[in-house]
């Protein structure tokens, strides 16, 4: 009986040993501990076509929250017009990328301090099938940076998993469900952040009435311009710029402008839809030995 007693006494004791020591090798066994943590600039490197596409669809905000890169950042549309080689070509692609270095980590936090992570898991279990309704879980490799320090499993899933969220979504949709939760996901019990919003000027097109009348819409209709300025005086300028660079072959558009009330993001607003438009869409680049 003593000798059962200190064999059981003995392999208790290897087993929490051998566990000890299995929970600090088999991280670094199985995940990229072994290879260097990539920054928030790295992660941030390639540029997501979503983050673009905030920038110009919004303008002033995006030129509020990031004022030097926006000022070198260029349009699809100004670039269309620069010929190959210019140097303006790649300090707009610098820009963008510093841009959404800072979008990404003020997303991030945004996105702890309002508790998202609370309702919102980043962990797709490798069980129950979650794989269907959420996709693969995430690698190792990817975890390998800093904007997963420390990791944001959440608490509970309330709302869906968002470890692969980006690029499932528009823009839009995500601005939407910010503001009025129950306007994209009826019956969600999330509240509206609505203070990432602000009220402002925003310069419009009515539709053309032969247009309207022919398609049977309203001839009230009105069309958006990007950008919602903080004052009328600011959006009027900005509609007498619109105006000037109206072909005159078409001035019966200039003549449809006008402006109006309006509301839209600001800047945080575009940094937590950054964040989430990147989730799930970085890995690591392979090292030289890797290739």
């Amino acid at each position: 009986m003593d000798r059962f007693t200190s064999i059981m006494l003995f392999a208790g004791v290897g087993c929490f040993v051998f566990a000890f020591l299995l929970s600090g090798l088999y991280p670094y066994l199985i995940t990229d501990a072994k290879h260097q943590e990539a920054t928030i600039a790295e992660v941030a490197f390639d540029v997501t076509s979503e983050f673009k596409q905030l920038g110009e669809a919004y303008p002033v905000a995006f030129a509020a929250q990031f004022p030097d890169q926006a000022r070198r950042a260029l349009t699809t549309r100004a670039l269309a017009g620069i010929p190959a080689g210019d140097p303006r070509i790649e300090d707009s692609e610098k820009a963008w990328r510093e841009a959404h270095t800072l979008a990404l980590q003020l997303g991030r936090d945004l996105y702890v301090g309002d508790a998202c992570w609370h309702c919102h898991s980043q962990y797709i279990r490798p069980v129950a099938n979650e794989e269907i309704r959420w996709g693969p879980p995430r690698t190792a490799a990817e975890e390998n940076n800093a904007l997963q320090r420390p990791v944001l499993f959440g608490t509970r899933r309330v709302g869906p998993d968002l470890t692969r969220e980006g690029g499932l979504r528009s823009n839009d949709w995500h601005l939407a469900h910010l503001e009025n939760p129950r306007s994209t996901s009826p019956g969600s019990v999330m509240p509206g952040y609505t203070w990432y919003f602000r009220e402002g000027w925003q310069v419009f097109r009515r539709i053309d009435p032969r247009k309207a009348d022919i398609n049977d819409l309203d001839p009230g209709t009105a069309y958006p311009y990007p950008g919602v300025y903080d004052t009328e005086e600011e959006a009027t300028e900005a509609m007498e710029r619109v105006r000037a660079n109206i072909d005159p072959t078409l001035a019966s558009e200039g003549e449809r402008l006008f402006v109006g009330e309006s509301k839209g993001p600001d800047g945080r607003a575009l940094s937590l839809v950054s964040y989430l438009q990147w989730l799930g869409t970085w890995s690591p680049k392979p090292t030289a030995s890797e290739e």
